[in-house]
């Protein structure tokens, strides 16, 4: 019974969307634990302080259910072709971060799979389900479960498909019997003073290493969080470095640099991301699995600097509606001109947009920012860096840039910053 149940879950995922599903038994991963006690110690955690605790929980998934028998790994395809920057006024988006925020698309995904299927709902009442969400070591289990392998810029990569994946998986106390955990990619790295020395797939290849332009790879198998584009403009919350600036370039967030150069995604395509659905009225069509993942469902590839850089009080009155019209963001010109509405009737002296909002409180003024920032980034993984984060990154890729319709925002923004010290 549990091996016919272990198919119908299978058969059911990859019907709904999943690229893949495998099974492994959720005993913790020793060697990979010394690994990151090993990457951390050499300080790569930067200042991720939920990297850093005494007693990790990372490759323990017991930690986090104590009856924990079982991990169900799934994994999720997510490229997309990028077109040309449209000018230097626009920044470049990672291709995770395109579309909606994929912790709770999957997470809603594994929802609706719940109700589509009486065996899902069965085990979902038994387990928890996590994407990204914990530190747990989610690509160490991927890898020992046969989806992949860890390659030198530290991603899962798939041989036959490469690493545009997120990975999700669910922790039962129901248990299954574990999947082959011998496959063309059960070679994980040669790396670390304690670890098991195993052959790499990567093997000579230096190619993610080569195109990192702040060396955030120069110590194979261990990604140097304090060197990493992604880092800065995601997770870090105060300045970045000078010494780092030239290197983010005209990534706005993220960066996939690494991805972009690996062998392994040459073949990278949309193909697998389409299901054949029949209708009654077009027969046979092609339909995206995920199309929350697709450009058109969030920011897209390229992000207009000069609106995220109107989102700040010393320019918001100046560039804000005139940045909108010209990236077509008409919903956000009509959201905003509610909120300023409704800001208009809360004080009543207040006259027009042009000599009424510099009248406001900084804090009533940081707090309607922060709603048309939301309202145009609350959806997406961009909201992680918060307004002030993304305005930093904007300001950055500007003066990388030097895009003529930012610039002289840029030089505006950095003023207002000088004389408020």
């Amino acid at each position: 019974m549990p091996h016919l149940l272990k198919e119908v879950l299978k058969k059911e995922a990859t019907q709904f969307g999943f690229s893949d599903l495998r099974f492994i038994s959720a005993r913790p991963l020793l060697e990979d634990e010394k690994l990151f006690h090993e990457w951390r110690d050499k300080g790569y955690a930067a200042e991720m302080s939920y990297m850093t605790r005494v007693q990790p929980i990372n490759a323990r998934p017991e930690f986090l259910l104590n009856s924990a028998k079982t991990l169900l790994i799934f994994t999720a395809d997510y490229y997309s072709p990028v077109p040309a920057r449209p000018s230097l006024d626009y920044g470049r988006v990672a291709s995770y971060a395109v579309g909606k925020d994929y912790h709770k698309v999957l997470r809603k995904k594994i929802q609706q799979l719940a109700l589509y299927s009486e065996a899902f709902k069965n085990l979902l009442a038994q387990s928890r389900f996590f994407t990204d969400a914990v530190p747990l070591l989610e690509k160490s289990f991927a890898v020992k479960a046969g989806l992949g392998f860890q390659g030198k810029n530290t991603l899962l990569i798939s041989k036959k498909s490469g690493s545009y994946k997120f990975i999700a998986e669910l922790i039962t106390d129901l248990e299954f019997e574990p999947d082959s955990e011998k496959s063309e990619h059960n070679s994980i790295y040669e790396a670390g003073e304690n670890a098991v020395v195993q052959r790499s797939l990567c093997a000579k290849c230096t190619r993610c290493i080569d195109a990192c332009p702040t060396g955030a790879l120069d110590d194979p198998y261990f990604l140097d969080a304090r060197k990493c584009i992604s880092y800065w403009t995601i997770e870090n919350r105060g300045e970045i470095p000078v010494e780092m600036k030239k290197g983010i370039g005209e990534w706005v967030f993220g960066c996939d640099l690494c991805q972009e150069v690996c062998p392994y995604n040459r073949k990278a395509s949309t193909v697998d991301m389409y299901i054949q659905t029949k209708t009654a009225t077009q027969g046979t069509v092609s339909k995206l699995i995920f199309p929350e993942f697709a450009p058109e469902a969030g920011v897209g590839h390229w992000l207009y600097l000069p609106l995220v850089l109107s989102l700040d009080r010393a320019t918001f009155e100046k560039y804000f509606f005139k940045a909108c019209e010209e990236s077509g963001e008409k919903r956000l010109m009509d959201y905003a001109r509610k909120e300023i509405s409704k800001l208009r009737n809360k004080i009543s002296e207040f006259g027009g947009i042009d000599d009424g909002l510099r009248n406001l409180s900084v804090e009533d003024f940081d707090e309607l920012l922060d709603k048309i920032f939301f309202f145009k980034f609350g959806e997406t993984p961009l909201s992680r860096a918060k307004r002030k984060g993304l305005i930093r990154n904007a300001l950055i890729v500007t003066e990388n840039s030097l895009g003529e319709k930012s610039l002289e925002m840029m030089e505006l923004l950095l003023a207002s910053r000088f004389n408020a010290h």
